[in-house]
C-alpha cells in the first residue's frame, strides 16, 4: 500500500530537499523517505554546501535602477520569492533585509522601491520601520505649564495661540480631563485669581494671551468707573 505521503515527499524529493528536511516538514521518519528515495531510484542530496546568502545571490538578476529580480522560487499562489535551504523556507526579502542590516527583520521584510518583489537589499524596509514614528506622550503637570507649551510670543511683544481652535475660533486648552479657554488659563497665571465674567485682550492684537494684555469684566468694570470718576463720564 502506498505511503499516505507518497506525493507531498516525492514533490520535495524533486524539490531538492534531503531526508531529514523532508521528515521535519511532513512529520515522518526519514528513513521512510529514503526507502522512498530509494524505490523510486532518485539519488541522495548531497549536503547543500552553499550559505543562505550565498544561494540567494545565485538566483538575483540586476535590473535597471539598482534593483534586482528575483529567479528563485516563489510560494504558491501569492508569487512571493522564496529560498528554500537546508529543509527550511525565506521569502527573499528576509534574507535580503539581513544581508543589508546584518540583523533578521522585525516583521515582514518588503520592498520600498515602488518595484513589486524587487529583492535588493537595500530597498528592503520590515514592518518596524514602516510604522509611523509616533511623538512621546507629553504629561503637563499643570494647566499653566501647558500653556506656556502651547503659546509663542511675536516679534511686537504679544503671545500667540499655537495649540487647538476649535470651528467657532475658540483656544481651547484641555488639562486633566477639563476643557479651559486659553485665555482664562492665562489671566489667571498671571492675576493669580480666577477671571470673573469674560477675558478679553485689550490690545489691539487678536486674540493675544500676553497676561499683561488681557481683563476680565470685573477689571473693564473697574476701569469704567475710574474713568467716570476722572472725567464724569462713562468710558466707552
Amino acid at each position: 500500500m502506498p505511503h499516505p505521503k507518497l506525493h507531498q515527499i516525492r514533490r520535495l524529493i524533486d524539490a531538492g530537499l534531503t531526508n531529514t528536511a523532508i521528515g521535519q516538514q511532513l512529520h515522518v521518519e526519514r528513513q521512510t523517505v529514503g526507502r522512498i528515495r530509494h524505490e523510486l531510484g532518485l539519488p541522495l542530496v548531497p549536503r547543500q554546501p552553499l550559505t543562505v546568502e550565498e544561494k540567494w545571490r545565485q538566483r538575483t538578476r540586476e535590473l535597471p535602477g539598482g534593483h534586482l529580480e528575483w529567479t528563485g522560487d516563489t510560494s504558491t499562489g501569492r508569487g512571493v520569492p522564496v529560498l528554500r535551504h537546508s529543509g527550511q523556507t525565506y521569502t527573499a526579502g528576509r534574507v535580503a533585509f539581513r544581508i543589508q542590516h546584518g540583523a533578521d527583520p522585525t516583521g515582514h521584510a518588503k520592498p520600498d522601491c515602488g518595484v513589486r518583489y524587487c529583492v535588493a537589499p537595500a530597498h528592503q524596509y520590515d514592518t518596524a520601520a514602516r510604522q509611523p514614528v509616533r511623538e512621546p506622550l507629553v504629561r503637563y503637570n499643570s494647566a499653566e505649564a501647558k500653556l506656556a507649551a502651547l503659546t509663542e510670543a511675536t516679534p511686537d511683544g504679544h503671545l500667540a495661540w499655537a495649540g487647538p481652535t476649535t470651528a467657532d475660533g475658540r483656544q481651547i486648552l484641555t488639562h486633566g480631563g477639563v476643557n479651559h479657554t486659553a485665555a482664562r488659563v492665562a489671566f489667571r497665571a498671571r492675576w493669580g485669581r480666577e477671571p470673573i465674567g469674560v477675558v478679553l485682550p485689550s490690545c489691539e492684537y487678536p486674540r493675544c494671551l500676553l497676561g499683561e494684555h488681557l481683563d476680565d469684566t470685573k477689571a473693564r468694570n473697574a476701569y469704567r468707573a475710574m474713568f467716570s470718576a476722572v472725567f464724569g463720564r462713562t468710558a466707552a
